[in-house]
């Protein structure tokens, strides 16, 4: 078997729940020119074993077990198994779309400046609240390169393999906003990111639903501030972890007055955006 177009390289911790999901939903690739390597952070719970049940139904799947967790750890780890010319990394919990390869190699053979990008994505509810903040992030992105801040794009980022090595991965002192640093570490070297405006992943907001929509919105914007002012960005944010095992449990239950505050600010930006 030759090179495979994209190694699609998943990092995990715990996530015996989640991620079933996703390697269900890449069983259901229009295109099946890629691999899967699955990266390990010595999960205590099912994780490992739920990956491998997916051996037979995943033509080239690779599952390594780290000495350590940590995401940017974790994935440059990943790397150094893969094959193939493009390197996807996806977040455990989320979920690709049935034509999300096909389309991401349509976008990058007909677009040859494309090096590095990301894509729109849509939540992982029907509620039509989870779908104003997933719209928010997807605007988000486009405000961010209008601004020059390097927000980062960690649950589905795609970098061609050779301008990856060339800024040598992820600082895996980055365990927070690795993402944001990886992408300021690519703009300094010309490289910039490609938004794509099409949805091709499911975006999973465990982590809103977990804290809270508030807790969350304001750790990123603690994370924004350094970032704006002093150039730099943060290493590291109290209450920010990895791991499927921080979403179990019982769930927060959110202010609906502020909350609601909220989504009437993000409908307004989103208005004056389109319009």
């Amino acid at each position: 078997m030759g090179k495979p177009f994209i190694s699609i390289i998943i990092p995990a911790l715990n996530e015996e729940k989640f991620l079933p999901q996703l390697l269900e939903s890449l069983t259901k690739q229009s295109d099946k020119n890629f691999e899967v390597i699955v990266v390990d952070g010595k999960s205590k719970d099912k994780t490992v074993e739920k990956a491998k049940e997916f051996g037979k139904k995943i033509q080239d799947l690779k599952i390594i077990v780290a000495d350590h967790a940590g995401l940017p750890y974790q994935r440059n780890l990943g790397t150094k198994h893969a094959k193939g010319h493009w390197f996807l990394f996806v977040d455990a919990d989320s979920i690709l779309l049935p034509y999300c390869i096909e389309r991401i190699k349509i976008y990058i053979e007909s677009k040859p400046e494309i090096n590095f990008f990301t894509t729109w994505s849509k939540p992982d509810t029907e509620n039509v609240n989870d779908a104003i903040l997933s719209n928010f992030y997807n605007l988000l992105f486009d405000g961010s390169k209008t601004l020059k801040l390097p927000v980062g794009s960690g649950p589905f980022t795609g970098i061609r393999r050779d301008v990856f090595q060339n800024v040598h991965g992820y600082d895996e002192d980055h365990p927070f906003l690795e993402d944001a640093d990886l992408r300021n570490r690519l703009e300094k070297t010309g490289v910039h990111l490609t938004i794509i405006h099409e949805t091709l992943f499911v975006w999973s907001m465990r982590r809103m639903r977990k804290q809270g929509v508030m807790k969350v919105m304001q750790t990123y914007m603690k994370s924004i501030v350094p970032v704006v002012f002093f150039k730099t960005i943060p290493k590291g944010m109290k209450g920010y972890d990895m791991g499927g095992h921080e979403f179990t449990g019982k769930q927060h239950k959110p202010n609906i007055s502020v909350l609601n505050k909220l989504i009437s600010d993000i409908k307004k930006l989103m208005k004056e955006v389109f319009e």
